[in-house]
């Protein structure tokens, strides 16, 4: 079993404790009741019109030219997420750009704003499904997705027109199939669009610490972000602080949603750092750009370093259960 300390990033700190269904006064529950029934259905509609609208807009936006397409259904995309965000409640989402700086992000790799070199990738940490919805409201990248989600009803075809990497995670996931690894179809994305072979391909957002956390540390980075050796864009999400914590730890999908939504008003403010540029040693080593990339980032944002991993939140998750008495 891991030690408590390891448990640290996946406890929650809001006021619902643990699994999100901790006591509550008899004040909080006539609350929570009455905005269930005057503010949540509203909410509900509010986001789900806007997601729906934005799937109406993708399905017309076949009559457009391939050749513009991509950037009209970006810029419409960029425009639905922020009314589902404000619908849930982000009424103060706040993007910082970090000050361009000249310097050295580790062995010899450096940080600036130059945009010399694009930039096809977008690495950031994890605290949310709602972080998707964030990064989707501001630069609306590709993601890696299963390759289901290509035929789902409504976020398929949105997931179509936003160049997802569809990936069979099973088959990728072994050796003598003959199929490539998930990592390294993420690479050659990325070298294709960095080699100007994909012109009207979208940045590819990935979350390198494999899972969610709490919003105080930062997990150590898998590499597949990493394995093309090209620019970076490090982000930093943090919510605020309130009555609710937006991250989603310790908690199921259903009691998540529902807490997000009868909780009128959130904030969050996303730091968008300068990009990283790797140093040749760092293109040659992707656990040494990894590494150096987390230490940007945890340098500039102060959360803190823990080496725990899914598998250890896994055992959190089965300790709360039994604890509770939950299947």
């Amino acid at each position: 079993m891991p030690s408590e300390p390891l448990w640290a990033a996946f406890q929650r700190h809001d006021k619902y404790g643990e699994l999100g269904i901790g006591p509550l006064s008899m004040g909080e529950k006539i609350r929570l009741v009455v905005l269930a029934v005057l503010v949540v259905p509203i909410k509900s509609l509010g986001t789900l019109g806007s997601l729906l609208s934005f799937w109406l807009f993708c399905r017309l936006s076949f009559v457009l030219p391939a050749s513009v397409r991509t950037e009209v259904v970006a810029a419409a995309g960029k425009v639905a997420c922020r009314c589902c965000l404000w619908w849930l409640g982000f009424w103060r989402v706040s993007w910082v750009q970090v000050g361009v700086q000249d310097g050295h992000g580790g062995s010899n790799g450096s940080i600036n704003g130059s945009g010399a070199v694009p930039v096809v990738g977008i690495v950031s940490n994890h605290l949310s499904w709602c972080d998707i919805l964030l990064h989707m409201s501001h630069s609306f990248p590709c993601f890696v997705a299963r390759a289901q989600t290509s035929s789902q009803p409504i976020i398929g075809i949105i997931s179509q027109l936003m160049g997802c990497l569809y990936v069979d995670r099973e088959s990728s996931s072994k050796v003598d199939d003959g199929q490539p690894r998930v990592s390294d179809r993420v690479r050659q994305r990325m070298q294709q669009m960095a080699a100007g072979e994909l012109p009207h391909a979208r940045p590819l957002l990935l979350f390198p610490e494999g899972t969610t956390t709490n919003g105080r540390y930062l997990l150590p980075f898998k590499t597949g972000a990493f394995l093309a050796g090209e620019p970076l864009q490090p982000v930093v999400i943090r919510y605020g602080e309130g009555g609710f914590s937006p991250c989603w730890e310790m908690i199921s999908a259903a009691r998540h949603i529902f807490l997000l939504l009868a909780n009128p008003v959130h904030t969050v403010t996303c730091f968008e750092l300068p990009v990283y540029h790797p140093s040749e040693a760092e293109r040659k080593d992707p656990k040494l750009y990894a590494h150096n990339v987390r230490k940007l980032m945890m340098d500039f944002s102060g959360l803190q370093g823990l080496n725990a991993t899914y598998a250890d939140k896994m055992q959190l998750v089965k300790r709360l259960k039994q604890q509770y008495g939950l299947k």
